[in-house]
């Protein structure tokens, strides 16, 4: 492997970044700041926990979706293991995240967590990479799937 020049090593970064910052503005209830990770139109693809297929969706459909997911709740996203693959304009990052989830308005079973492995598909814009395309597969969840009113209920 090549060492990467200057340039390559800079959008490495703010590939991670963008990807790091949406994780972050969710926990924040920063709804502005999640747009601003995205390009104006992504591919979802939240199979593995909603039980649905992949879909285009309008960047603000998709954070009003998550802004009614967890606003209530108290999160956290750790996102870890991030490998970057740079094409001209184009990027993908895989990564581990961590998304710990406890709904405060619960007195016991509130908590939900999951372990998935991230697939974000980017494309550099004049106002710096966007993310285009996001694919999740859960390795695990764990607790009250009822937490998350985005996820699918647990099979029996």
């Amino acid at each position: 492997m090549s060492p990467l020049s200057p340039a390559a090593l800079a959008d490495r970064q703010d590939v991670v970044d963008t990807v790091v910052r949406y994780g972050c503005a969710l926990d924040a209830k920063d709804w502005a700041g999640a747009r601003s990770c995205f390009a104006d139109e992504i591919e979802t693809d939240y199979a593995d926990l909603r039980g649905t297929g992949p879909e285009r969706v309008a960047a603000q459909a998709f954070v009003d979706l998550r802004r009614r997911a967890l606003e209530g709740l108290k999160t956290h996203h750790m996102s870890t293991n991030h490998l970057v693959t740079l094409d001209g304009d184009r990027a993908i990052c895989v990564s581990a995240m961590l998304i710990h989830r406890l709904d405060p308005r619960r007195e016991s079973d509130n908590t939900f967590d999951t372990l998935a492995y991230y697939t974000h598909g980017l494309i550099r814009t004049t106002q710096g990479w966007r993310i285009a395309r996001v694919q999740q597969r859960v390795a695990w969840n764990r607790g009250n799937p009822a937490v998350h009113p985005g996820a699918r209920p647990a099979r029996p």
